[in-house]
């Protein structure tokens, strides 16, 4: 959290610390907790109601795998700045406006370390499974294939339902 009162005109005032994101709810099907999260963050006042807000951020995540449901570890050494303003004005899409003194860091952190992870997590070495009890995973050539073929057989009526159905 950033107090800016104390932050001296023009001058870079630098903080370090872990972040706790043990409070935080995550999708269990993607990220399933940020364990650890060593932030440094280097605050310049610019002047005017605008803070500049250096970030190097070391973070471990559980992710979640596409294929398997298991645990990924997952690592990250990210840089990053993040312009504030006190000027409702002056929010546009590089500089966040922060009303009041007090600017609480933790889910301007949590949104860098999301921007990082991969939308589909996969476990080194896993592979996509071809079926199981009750299923299997087709491409959608081979689905228009197997559909074609089913509507030639004597359950048309009952196959018909089913199209009806996947529409």
């Amino acid at each position: 959290k950033i107090y800016s009162p104390y932050l001296k005109n023009l001058e870079a005032t630098t903080f370090e610390e872990e972040v706790d994101f043990s409070s935080y709810e995550f999708d269990p099907t993607h990220i399933k907790a940020v364990p650890y999260c060593l932030t440094k963050a280097v605050v310049t006042d610019l002047g005017d109601g605008l803070l500049l807000v250096k970030l190097s951020i070391k973070a471990k995540v559980t992710g979640v795998c596409a294929y398997t449901l298991e645990d990924v570890p997952l690592e990250y050494e990210i840089k990053d700045e993040i312009y504030f303003t006190d000027k409702q004005e002056d929010e546009d899409d590089s500089c966040f406006y922060e009303e009041g003194n007090l600017i609480d860091l933790d889910p301007y952190i949590l949104g860098i370390i999301f921007a990082e992870i991969p939308i589909k997590v996969v476990k080194p070495g896993a592979k996509l499974p071809s079926g199981g009890d009750g299923y299997s995973v087709v491409t959608e050539e081979e689905y228009l294939k197997e559909k074609s073929q089913r509507n030639k057989s004597c359950w048309g009526a009952l196959n018909q339902l089913i199209d009806e159905a996947d529409e």
